[in-house]
């Protein structure tokens, strides 16, 4: 497993924790909607504010895939996400804005198909692509 990940280009952050659950364990019936898949995506970002310890959250966008019902569905528009939510305390050991703190970090939420590791490779992408230094909170030790 590798702990580390590349944002903006040249910075290398540190995973400092990981937590990850199946989002659809819980569905005993029927099928998931968006209405439900947005109270998910809600829940992981309190979800990962609890995890981490502080409010700086990120949370990659996932693609929610129309379901085909027959018929209208009663209880929304069916929908499925990626079902494995993946939640990681990053850090990063200099900051950014205030220099009285000493490292930065951020909580970072996904979705993917699988258990991480690895990470899906869009995924990566995607976490290049994160502003980070705009975005994380500063902290002391």
């Amino acid at each position: 497993m590798n702990s580390k990940l590349i944002i903006e280009g040249d910075k290398e952050v540190t995973i400092r924790a990981i937590k990850q659950s199946n989002i659809y364990s819980g569905l005993l019936e029927g099928i998931p909607t968006t209405r439900m898949n947005n109270q998910i995506l809600e829940g992981a970002r309190e979800d990962a504010k609890k995890f981490c310890g502080f409010n700086e959250v990120y949370l990659i966008e996932p693609i929610q895939t129309p379901i085909q019902h027959k018929g209208k569905y009663p209880f929304g528009d069916p929908a499925s996400l990626p079902p494995i939510v993946c939640i990681a305390d990053l850090w990063y050991y200099a900051v950014f804005r205030d220099e009285t703190k000493d490292f930065s970090s951020l909580g970072l939420i996904w979705f993917q198909g699988d258990y991480a590791f690895p990470i899906d490779e869009q995924i990566f992408k995607k976490i290049e692509q994160i502003p980070f230094s705009k975005i994380c909170g500063e902290f002391t030790y």
